[in-house]
């Protein structure tokens, strides 16, 4: 372990709970920020006060930009016209809070992934350390790279997909509950940037020298079958166009961090073992 003094299972517990204080705190903030109004209500404080409280004519930065990138795009790539309700009294205002949590999610990752690490690295031996400190940053980008991916491509093809769908059906009109539009894009946005950190996790495994990356590819098939169960599972998504958009990239970044995965374990004293022997 560190060479830092031994603290008491009370000491961990204060300085770990002193970190989520911090975390919760900033988190709040960051949250209170994206329910900042838009600038059309900003220049008539009155006219915010009054939409807020009284007239139910208000709208959050975050979600107008969510609405204008994300949803609209994705709207307009149809073949045919859509309505999107409030569905529920609450559906609105619970788009706008769900809206501003993910934004929330996306901002303050940096700082939770700190924590985290500030917290954890004492209890870590020193090639633990520049193990794991090697790719963090990584993981973070990944994770962002992975929720573009998610909003960009696999939410706009699959709620045209969808639209296009209910537009054939004879006697279907395409109406959409803007809840469940909301709630289905954040999903495949966050599960996507989950997925993306597959090739950080092999690559810390493979430093750490706890992974065979020549034993791990044997059993290729298993692992793309369950991964194909798990995505399936945790996508809101009963036509498999967003299984199989997430599924791909995955697959791929499999495929990089088993390549690079061979190279790490070069080091490793048990590398002569690892390597299957060439017939």
């Amino acid at each position: 372990m560190s060479a830092d003094k031994e603290m008491s299972i009370w000491e961990h517990l204060m300085e770990l709970a002193a970190r989520l204080r911090r975390v919760l705190v900033v988190s709040v903030l960051v949250f209170l920020f994206t329910l900042m109004p838009t600038p059309s209500h900003l220049s008539n404080p009155l006219e915010f006060l009054t939409g807020f409280f009284v007239t139910g004519n208000f709208t959050t930065l975050s979600y107008d930009v969510f609405y204008r990138y994300i949803i609209e795009p994705s709207i307009h790539m149809a073949y045919t016209n859509v309505m999107l309700i409030s569905g529920d009294v609450f559906t609105p205002f619970n788009a706008l809070l769900y809206v501003s949590l993910y934004f929330t999610v996306l901002l303050i990752v940096p700082y939770l992934v700190y924590e985290v690490w500030a917290y954890v690295k004492p209890a870590l031996y020193p090639h633990e350390i520049r193990a794991v400190r090697k790719y963090l940053v990584y993981g973070v980008l990944l994770f962002y790279l992975g929720n573009l991916y998610g909003l960009g491509l696999i939410s706009r093809y699959f709620l045209r997909f969808l639209i296009d769908i209910s537009s054939v059906l004879p006697g279907v009109t395409p109406v959409f509950s803007i809840g469940s539009v909301v709630d289905t894009i954040i999903q495949i946005a966050l599960w996507s940037g989950v997925f993306f950190e597959a090739p950080i996790v092999i690559a810390i495994l493979s430093e750490l020298c706890m992974l065979n990356p020549w034993a791990l590819a044997g059993y290729r098939p298993v692992i793309y079958a369950v991964s194909l169960i798990i995505i399936a599972i945790f996508t809101p998504d009963a036509t498999l166009v967003s299984v199989f958009l997430t599924f791909l990239p995955f697959a791929v970044l499999l495929e990089v961090g088993l390549a690079y995965s061979k190279r790490i374990v070069r080091k490793c004293p048990d590398y002569a073992y690892m390597r299957p022997a060439r017939r």
